[in-house]
């Protein structure tokens, strides 16, 4: 995440979850092309159509935080959704995850996500399932993600929720790209904030001797 976004997590201890159609992905939380066809074949014409208006407008009502679950760094990650300057990650875990919304008061469901071709016909039968698969052009994100319901459309961005940043993250890791006054900043932010993580650079990009 950019420096931006970093601070505002750590300021207003909150995780931001985006909706779900504010996402890039135009296909996020659809049938793949293969279901379309199979569901107007299948089922007459006015409820096939009304099936499938379900599924997309449940898009306004979904939220999603997303992590990339890997034992290594991604330089593609970092280039990808680290843009600008003053880049980081934070580093947690699943079960960490889990506590920190465990008193969130709406359900949060977590999941990996599902990579498959878009001519594919996996199945389809609720929203969660949906917002928690993706198109395989998509596959190096090796994606988790935190998934809550709003039930009620809302026009905002997304959700706010708050967590316990200091049991939450693990580590923070400084994007490769960066000079070392940013690992300063960072390290200042964290005593600032009277964080207990380590503040690491990454090394993606040093020669080795």
């Amino acid at each position: 995440m950019d420096f931006a976004r970093f601070m505002q997590m750590v300021e207003s201890r909150t995780l931001w979850f985006s909706r779900l159609d504010k996402l890039e992905d135009p296909l996020e939380g659809g049938h793949t092309d293969a279901e379309l066809s199979g569901i107007r074949k299948h089922v007459n014409g006015e409820r096939a159509e009304e099936l499938i208006r379900v599924f997309r407008s449940a898009r306004k009502y979904v939220y999603v935080n997303c992590w990339r679950a890997g034992k290594t760094e991604s330089l593609a990650m970092w280039d990808l959704y680290g843009k600008g300057s003053g880049i980081v990650a934070v580093k947690s875990t699943v079960a960490l995850l889990k506590a920190a919304v465990a008193d969130y008061d709406r359900s949060v469901f977590i999941s990996e996500v599902r990579y498959f071709g878009w001519n594919e016909a996996p199945g389809l039968d609720n929203v969660f399932v949906a917002c928690s698969r993706k198109d395989v052009s998509y596959q190096h994100e090796g994606e988790v993600r935190a998934i809550l319901s709003d039930h009620v459309p809302r026009q905002k961005a997304g959700v706010a929720v708050p967590v316990d940043i200091r049991n939450l993250i693990t580590e923070i890791m400084v994007g490769p790209r960066e000079k070392e006054w940013v690992v300063r900043l960072v390290e200042q932010i964290k005593g600032r904030y009277n964080l207990p993580q380590r503040v690491i650079p990454s090394d993606r990009l040093k020669a080795r001797r």
